[in-house]
């Protein structure tokens, strides 16, 4: 007859310890993001928002605010640099995201909050950041 209760003990002694929190691994260069919608995420600044372009915001008490103009409909992730809470406001309704993830390893963008959106304008509401500035990118999805 076969007792576990005899070899767990056994087996967990055998098991590579596993730690509860791993470390992150540290990145010796940055993502190459050419053949991602992220590809101008390294780039320079664009003056104002607008799909497919970085704009670094300067945070308010965490919160800022712009007007976004979407052409056509389709899916959009809105990609940021640190920690914020995302939304998009359209004639005074919060938007219903439908996925929420993280930029590509050693990118620099720590997240991305994708909307699908129809033709129109938005308002781009950040809040809860917890730096001065904020890099943010809105990029097309598939």
């Amino acid at each position: 007859m076969f007792r576990a209760a005899l070899f767990l003990p056994l087996l967990c002694a055998a098991a590579p310890a596993v730690a509860a929190n791993p470390e992150p691994t540290a990145c010796t260069a940055p993502a190459d993001l050419a053949a991602t919608p992220y590809a101008a995420w390294s780039g320079a600044d664009a003056a104002d928002l607008a799909v497919g372009a970085p704009v670094t915001l300067t945070l308010d008490d965490g919160a800022a605010s712009r007007r976004l103009t979407i052409d056509s409909a389709g899916r959009y992730g809105v990609a940021a640099g640190s920690k914020v809470w995302i939304d998009l406001i359209a004639n005074g309704a919060v938007q219903t995201s439908v996925e929420h993830g993280h930029g590509p390893a050693c990118s620099g963008i720590r997240k991305v909050v994708w909307f699908d959106l129809a033709a129109g304008t938005y308002e781009l509401a950040l809040t809860k950041g917890e730096a001065a500035s904020l890099r943010v990118m809105v990029v097309r999805g598939k």
